[in-house]
């Protein structure tokens, strides 16, 4: 008990503290909203995704991430339900974090990424490695940081894209921005409609009961006052999809699901603190209906209301500690879970020292309260040394872990209310080299995860979630880019690969779904107002069964596009074309469920 109550004295002592706080203000043109991820992770392995990339595969977060990182996703079927596999761990294992709150769903401790529009987002990054001390339950393999940034310069802007492709397929974004040095707001929505009727690939069957139509409206808003700055983020999206069959059983089904978010940032600097407000709404629901015709459906809906007090103090310019109070309350209710509600307060200390120019470290450091289960005590460790302007070595350990979700507990007739969180132990070192256009990473990593929550036959045959998985989850991941400009032609390459081993410690047999090889490349190049890029993604074969008795087969898909740049002046007008599946592959990343054929997007891009 005694860590408890340090970290709850620390936070404390910082508060009386900032009584005292010096009259100079800073402002900063940009304001981001998830310091924790800007500040203190030095020693982890960070990856963003560029506007271009994002742009290029704007369907759906799957279909950037999936072509542009080392995550292997399992999707029913095209724009069904897609979850990933981060270094090996499964969907609830990976935390989704919103500009630094994570919005994973309570009820089964996922995220779909079909349901994420990333043209919402200035920048996403990969964040890889254990974010539990940070970021709370889910962050094990992983986290993926979708974030707005708020830019207090003078900018207005308007944007426009349309596009049209294969099987019907309708989509639009529409944005807009306006800012000066006092305030800021933009308004961002998209849509995509799609038949999604595609041939299944020598199987003389095609995608039936797969049509599906969904919004997105993101919104935020900043205002720069004299010696502080208040912000609002607003998000919500509406779904409504056909769950596609497989090819040995139709399908008839549909799923709706409605999430909205809000979040309220007040922040305050001087010369040597900084004073973090936060308040955020998050609701979602879903509705299943078994047969659309009879609008009888299951439903299941969650409220999470969330306070967050961050106070940083800078004891020198190498030198900062933060130290946060969160309190979370959620309540849930469904057709299958009844009602039940939570309480969870988390105390968190970061610290982050520049011992010298080129080394440095950090110590963050959380325990939470309140939940109806013991929550273990959490810390991570990370270093980077930079040993010349060429290579810079980094590393961290931490413990992190995920809490049984609603589902988990209380699912009818066979929740497990005696469930205790997981909890997982890892250690990564990385490698980073950069030699003037060449960009070169190795990185090696250990996960050593106890008690994950398995559902299981009981001795009645009823499945019910119990806590006896172990896992060990190994690996390397290799990447690289490479860039070049001779006269007016512009070159780039980049490549990903990653070997995963991850083994069920039960019966020393690899994790259903996780391949052991999976590479993504791209090569991209540009010539006045043309571009020209190949995408290629290469996943290893998968099992399908505990007893790897079972094998989906590993498949190489290609993807190829052309823009052009008609008038680049007053209102720039981009058009372009892009031909997925080149080579006409048949390949499932889920057993039975085949994905597109050959395909074709095209698209229009107005600039005002």
């Amino acid at each position: 008990m005694k860590r408890i109550y340090l970290i709850i004295a620390l936070i404390i002592c910082s508060a009386s503290v900032y009584a005292q706080l010096d009259s100079i203000q800073h402002l900063n043109e940009v304001l981001i909203l998830d310091t924790k991820l800007e500040d203190y992770s030095e020693g982890f392995e960070l990856t963003q995704i560029s506007d271009t990339l994002i742009e290029r595969n704007s369907v759906s977060l799957t279909e950037v991430l999936n072509f542009n990182s080392t995550i292997y996703f399992k999707e029913n079927g095209y724009g069904m339900v897609s979850s990933p596999s981060f270094r090996g761990t499964n969907a609830s294992q990976t935390a989704v974090i919103w500009n630094g709150i994570s919005i994973n769903s309570n009820l089964n401790g996922q995220t779909d990424f079909n349901t994420i529009s990333p043209s919402s987002f200035n920048t996403i990054i990969i964040r890889s490695g254990g974010g539990s001390t940070q970021y709370g339950s889910g962050a094990v393999g992983g986290s993926i940081h979708l974030n707005n940034t708020i830019d207090f310069q003078s900018k207005q802007s308007t944007e426009l894209k349309l596009s049209y492709g294969s099987f019907s397929t309708i989509a639009g974004v529409f944005k807009t921005k306006f800012s000066s040095n006092k305030k800021y707001i933009d308004l961002e929505i998209d849509f995509i409609s799609s038949e999604n009727d595609y041939e299944y690939i020598g199987l003389n069957q095609k995608n039936e009961n797969g049509n599906f139509d969904k919004i997105n409206v993101s919104a935020n808003a900043g205002f720069n006052f004299e010696k502080s700055t208040l912000s609002w983020n607003a998000n919500y999206f509406l779904g409504n999809r056909n769950f596609s069959g497989t090819i040995t059983s139709a399908s008839n089904n549909s799923y709706k699901d409605v999430t909205t978010r809000n979040l309220v940032t007040w922040k305050k600097r001087s010369n040597k603190w900084n004073n973090i407000v936060k308040g955020a709404h998050i609701f979602e629901r879903y509705r299943y209906y078994p047969n659309p015709e009879s609008q009888l459906y299951s439903e299941g809906k969650s409220t999470t209301y969330l306070g967050d007090y961050q106070l940083e103090y800078k004891i020198n310019k190498d030198l900062k500690v933060s130290s946060i109070l969160n309190y979370t309350y959620i309540k849930s209710e469904g057709s299958n879970i009844g009602y039940k509600d939570r309480n969870t307060i988390a105390a968190i200390l970061l610290w982050k020292h520049h011992v010298t120019q080129k080394l440095s470290y950090g110590i963050n450091l959380r325990q939470e309260f309140l939940n109806d289960f013991d929550n273990p005590f959490l810390a991570s460790f990370d270093v980077k040394y930079a040993t010349n302007n060429w290579y810079s070595l980094k590393a961290n350990a931490s413990k992190n872990y995920r809490v049984p979700t609603f589902n988990d507990l209380y699912w009818n007739s066979s929740g497990n209310e005696n469930l205790i969180p997981e909890t997982s132990y890892q250690v990564e070192i990385s490698n980073e080299f950069i030699w003037n256009q060449f960009q070169f990473n190795i990185n090696g990593f250990y996960i050593d995860s106890k008690n994950l929550i398995s559902w299981r036959p009981n001795v009645t045959g009823l499945w019910q979630p119990i806590n006896i998985a172990s896992t060990t989850n190994y690996g390397l991941e290799f990447s690289s880019e490479f860039s070049e400009k001779i006269n007016l032609h512009f070159f780039n390459l980049t490549i990903n690969y990653s070997y995963t081993k991850a083994i069920n410690n039960e019966k020393d047999k690899q994790l259903i779904y996780v391949p052991y090889h999976k590479a993504t490349g791209a090569f991209n190049y540009n010539y006045k107002k043309l571009t020209a890029y190949y995408q290629l993604l290469i996943n290893g074969e998968v099992f399908t069964t505990t007893d790897n008795n079972e094998v989906l087969d590993g498949y190489s898909i290609s993807n190829l596009g052309l823009e052009y740049l008609i008038h680049e002046k007053s209102i720039p007008i981009k058009i372009g074309i892009k031909l997925n599946n080149i080579f006409n592959t048949y390949y499932e990343n889920v057993a039975y469920r085949p994905m597109p054929n050959r395909n074709i997007q095209t698209f229009i891009n107005f600039k005002f």
